[in-house]
């Protein structure tokens, strides 16, 4: 196996649309219809302003952005993983994991120990992969109506 040079940043708000073309990238590439899409498109939108609401980071491999993920604090001791998305052409090859090794390293700097994050039927497995536990099912962030999997982490 080949390995890559991945560099994980803080996300800044001129990487913002190229985010935003990622997650949608990444959403259509499971299967996704045209609708849903459209709806996912507004949806999943990240502007500067939501930079600032939440902590964004972004895995580029030499120039290229190929991935990215932000945390929620939901209490003292637990966040949410939120708008984690890898370019479809990049899944498998370890930036998912090295994307993910950082989030877990910042919550636990600030303390928290446990990480959250409402999954798709497409990502339970690399989170399961990365310690996460089905806990039951939550409503889905980015459509309403459709329950997804709630997944915990104990860091």
């Amino acid at each position: 196996m080949t390995t890559i040079d991945i560099t994980i940043r803080a996300a800044i708000p001129t990487d913002t649309q190229a985010m935003t073309d990622l997650t949608y990238r990444s959403k259509q590439s499971v299967g996704y219809d045209d609708d849903l899409m459209r709806y996912f498109r507004q949806n999943l939108m990240i502007t500067p302003d939501r930079l600032t609401q939440l902590c964004f980071w972004v895995a580029e491999v030499g120039e290229a952005m190929v991935g990215c993920g932000a945390m929620e604090p939901i209490d003292k001791t637990t966040a949410e993983v939120r708008y984690f998305f890898i370019a479809p052409a990049s899944k498998g090859r370890g930036i998912g994991r090295a994307l993910w090794y950082e989030l877990r390293s910042t919550a636990q700097s600030q303390g928290l120990t446990q990480v959250a994050v409402r999954a798709d039927s497409a990502a339970q497995p690399f989170f399961q992969s990365v310690g996460f536990k089905a806990q039951g099912e939550a409503f889905s962030r980015h459509l309403p109506g459709k329950m997804v999997s709630y997944m915990v982490c104990d860091i």
